[in-house]
This record gives structure tokens, C-alpha cells and sequence, in this order.
């Protein structure tokens, strides 16, 4: 055996200070790993609840109607706001639908897109005389009587009802 292969042994060396980065790294990991699963819980739980059918635009728009008559903004004297708003149901429940984006859209411009969309001519008009006396009040600073106010109201039940779906009937 040849004695100049071996090489005596070193030394050990002296570690003066412990190094904190394996710790900081894995108390990093952990709680990156805390959040994930607090998201993909999270996210899990709403992918759940999403799964519920979306309620019908009839339906909120009914039951809005029904909330802008409980605020008696009439009775305070604000019958610009409560065409506004009025206007603004409507509106709402034409966009959810017919699906058609109307809230940045003028009357105008609404009932063009729904003649596009072939959506009855009865209904069209109907919706379009609507929102043009909802604007009277609303730009034009016209003061509807209490006659006028009612048949808003009740112009604005009617279009909900007689555009909701029926049995084999979409438009």
C-alpha cells in the first residue's frame, strides 16, 4: 500500500454563528403554504355557491319596483330621483334580459340595439315611450302630474310582465 495516497485529516472547522436562513425559509414556506390553502378554501366555497341558479331579472326587477315604492320618494317631494331610479330598473332588467348593455346607452341608442336584436316591435316601443318620459323628468326638468307618476309606475310593472319568458316563448 502506497502511504503518499493517504492524506491525514483536516481539521474541524468551528461554525462560529448558526445561520438563521434555513429558518426564515421555512417559515416562509409555511406560510405561503397557510395561504394557499386558505385560498383554494376560500375559492372552493364560492365555485359552491355559484352553483345556485342565478334569480331571474323578473324577479329583482319586481322586487326593486316594489322597494322604490316602500322609500315614498314621491311623498318627500324627490320625483326626480324616483324617476331616476325608476328609469334605472328598468333599465336594469332590460340589460339582464334581452342582454344588451344599457346603462351607458341613451334611449336612443337602447331601443335601435333592441330593433337589432329583433325583439318584438310591441315591446320596443313600449320600453322606448317609457324611458322618453322617464327623461322628460330627468333632463328636461318636467314636472309629471300625480296621474302621470302612477301610470309611470305601473308602466314600468307592465314592461316586466309582459317581456318575462313564458313556456316556449323567448322574444
Amino acid at each position: 500500500m502506497n502511504m503518499d495516497d493517504i492524506r491525514p485529516l483536516k481539521s474541524p472547522i468551528e461554525i462560529s454563528e448558526i445561520s438563521l436562513w434555513p429558518f426564515i425559509i421555512l417559515a416562509l414556506l409555511t406560510i405561503c403554504g397557510a395561504l394557499a390553502f386558505i385560498y383554494f378554501k376560500r375559492k372552493r366555497h364560492v365555485e359552491e355557491e355559484s352553483l345556485l341558479p342565478p334569480r331571474p331579472p323578473e324577479q329583482i326587477a319586481m322586487e326593486e319596483l316594489q322597494s322604490l315604492l316602500d322609500m315614498n320618494l314621491i311623498e318627500k317631494g324627490l320625483v326626480k330621483e324616483y324617476y331616476i331610479r325608476l328609469s334605472d330598473i328598468v333599465r336594469k332588467y332590460i340589460e339582464g334580459r334581452f342582454r344588451i348593455s344599457v346603462l351607458d346607452r341613451t334611449t336612443w341608442e337602447l331601443y335601435q340595439e333592441m330593433r337589432i336584436k329583433k325583439i318584438k316591435r310591441e315591446w320596443t316601443d313600449r320600453i322606448r315611450d317609457f324611458l322618453e318620459d322617464c327623461d322628460l323628468v330627468k333632463f328636461a326638468k318636467y314636472i309629471p302630474s300625480e296621474k302621470e307618476i302612477e301610470q309611470a309606475r305601473t308602466g314600468a310593472r307592465e314592461i316586466v310582465e309582459i317581456t318575462t319568458p313564458t313556456a316556449g316563448v323567448d322574444r
